[in-house]
């Protein structure tokens, strides 16, 4: 009697810790309505990496550099909200030396929107 209650008892935490992460799981779906990532595409192809410069959907700044190898480039793993400074740099570095710069863009990402994926391009 007492190895089935432990039984049923066991069962019934792996159920609901089963349960538990499908629902935390589940946020990621409905990213779109918190900031989106950002897909960039470089209709000059002159651009080898952008600096981003903006805030996070948690209010917080994020700064990096990214590689943009091909016309469409995929910016992972940041949700953007709001004013993004993007520098357009022609070496891969985003290196400023030997007039490094090509251009300049400041989309405005919305918090929420269809797609989790916002488009920016030059």
């Amino acid at each position: 009697m007492m190895l089935r209650l432990r039984r049923m008892a066991m069962a019934t935490a792996c159920t609901a810790a089963l349960a538990g992460s499908l629902t935390l799981g589940a946020g990621v779906a409905f990213a779109g309505s918190h900031g989106q990532q950002i897909h960039f595409q470089d209709r000059r192809h002159k651009v080898a990496s952008i600096w981003l410069d903006g805030k996070n959907q948690n209010g917080r700044t994020v700064q990096f550099c990214w590689m943009t190898p091909s016309k469409d480039t995929y910016i992972r793993d940041n949700w953007w909200v709001g004013r993004v400074d993007i520098t357009e740099f022609r070496n891969r570095h985003c290196d400023h030396e030997n007039n490094g710069v090509v251009g300049y863009l400041h989309p405005n990402v919305p918090r929420m929107q269809d797609s989790d994926w916002y488009l920016v391009h030059n």
